[in-house]
C-alpha cells in the first residue's frame, strides 16, 4: 500500500506522516487485506491559516483500488490528528459498505433447498 501525504498550509513532519500511514494502514488492512496495489492520497489542509482557530483543519483522503471507483472522504476538526482519526474511521466504513454492496448475495433460492 502506498500512502502519499501532502500538506496545504500545514507542515508535514515525519511524525505526522507516520501517524497517517499507521492509522490508514490499520483501517484499510481490516477491510482490504494486504493489497499491494492500493494507493492512498492524504491532503492535510488548514483552511483559515495558521493563526486562526476553530474547526479549520481538514483531512481529505482518497483511496484508489485498481478496478474499483475511488473512495473520497473529508473530515474537519479543530486539531489535525482528530481529523485524521475521523477520516480513517470513515474510510474503513465506506470501504466495508462498498464491498458489502459488491458481494454476491445470490445463494441458493428457497425452491432449491431440500424439504423434509
Amino acid at each position: 500500500m502506498q500512502v502519499l501525504v501532502r500538506g496545504v498550509h500545514i507542515p508535514v513532519s515525519d511524525a505526522l506522516r507516520e501517524y497517517c500511514e499507521v492509522h490508514l494502514g490499520r483501517a484499510l488492512d481490516r477491510v482490504l487485506g494486504r493489497e499491494p496495489a492500493v494507493q492512498v492520497e492524504v491532503h492535510l489542509v488548514d483552511t483559515t491559516g495558521e493563526n486562526k482557530g476553530g474547526m479549520d483543519k481538514e483531512a481529505r483522503v482518497t483511496v484508489h483500488v485498481p478496478g474499483h471507483p475511488a473512495l473520497h472522504v473529508t473530515e474537519q476538526s479543530d486539531e489535525i490528528h482528530r481529523a485524521i482519526a475521523a477520516a480513517c474511521d470513515r474510510v474503513e466504513r465506506a470501504a466495508k459498505k462498498y464491498l458489502d454492496r459488491r458481494h454476491d448475495h445470490s445463494g441458493p433460492s428457497l425452491a432449491d433447498l431440500p424439504t423434509e
